[in-house]
């Protein structure tokens, strides 16, 4: 007889999962176990056969409903991005579009998107050369009081390179399970392999993880954060100067009454990044899907 089932296999019928004990094809039977309530049942291989066939074509249309539902959520990403120019490359926004979801920003949130198993949303930042990205099912960047509470992957343009990787941010108040630098840091401080993660990530794609505090109403954002005023909490020209738990331990001396961030970020000289064109977007999603980790410990 032919039919989809195997002694030992596990499928599924309406009443639940289950494993074929037996299968008696002369008969047209087969003895099932069902997995919930360890109950045993002899039933019709034809009927199973037909429901197990009728279940796979219901999966299959609900993964196609579920990516026609993504996708919409990313109409238009990346549809104006043919690389970045010469001009991008200021500490300013005005003439630039690569901040936009049909330009940079869109083009990273879809190989991105690609790559791991979220779909990401970028979110442009009013007078800044920073687009933000974040997962669909976490939250919107669009207001400020939010977005300092969580964390983000980050693209940013200098005059003469473009930054990308992590961002989370320290309130300078205490700060309630809303905010996810509280899980970041002590995940980071307790979980081994999420070390490795920030080591991997300076070793073997160029990225440096940066702590850095401030007082007062005013944020900055990466590029100009020194001189700004914001103090690094080590020397961030030496990858391997601190081990990341002494880093760790630097970030948890920050004053409550400070604000504080954390940078796990690499960058790219402006013309490697004009040379890349579309494909720029490439290596700035590989290392986000290295950080997925750490972003999936602060945002947990």
């Amino acid at each position: 007889m032919d039919h989809p089932f195997a002694i030992g296999e596990v499928y599924a019928n309406r009443k639940g999962t289950y494993e074929v004990v037996r299968i008696d094809d002369q008969a047209g039977k087969m003895l099932v176990r069902y997995l919930d309530s360890g109950e045993d049942q002899e039933v019709s291989i034809r009927i199973q056969a037909r429901i197990w066939n009728n279940m796979q074509l219901d999966e299959q249309a609900e993964v196609r409903r579920v990516d026609e539902e993504e996708a919409q959520y990313q109409r238009g990403y990346g549809a104006a991005f043919t690389g970045l120019k010469i001009s991008d490359f200021k500490t300013s926004t005005e003439g630039t579009t690569w901040r936009s979801r049909a330009g940079l920003a869109g083009e990273v949130a879809l190989v991105a998107s690609e790559a791991t198993p979220y779909t990401f949303l970028s979110w442009s930042i009013y007078r800044w050369p920073v687009a933000f990205l974040t997962h669909r099912e976490d939250y919107s960047m669009a207001a400020f009081e939010m977005g300092s509470r969580k964390a983000k992957f980050t693209l940013e343009v200098d005059d003469d390179y473009l930054h990308y990787g992590l961002y989370v941010e320290k309130g300078d108040e205490p700060m309630d399970h809303v905010w996810d630098w509280p899980r970041l840091v002590q995940a980071l401080k307790s979980d081994e392999t999420l070390q490795s993660t920030v080591v991997a990530a300076e070793s073997e794609h160029g990225a440096r993880f940066i702590g850095r505090m401030s007082k007062g109403d005013e944020h900055f954002h990466f590029a100009n954060g020194l001189e700004m005023g914001a103090k690094s909490l080590w020397d961030e020209s030496q990858r391997t100067s601190l081990s990341v738990e002494e880093r760790v331990a630097q970030l948890e001396r920050i004053p409550d009454d400070h604000w504080g961030e954390i940078y796990i970020i690499a960058r790219m000289p402006k013309q490697d990044a004009i040379d890349l064109g579309v494909d720029v977007a490439k290596p700035i999603a590989r290392l986000f899907k290295v950080l997925l980790p750490l972003y999936e410990a602060a945002v947990r």
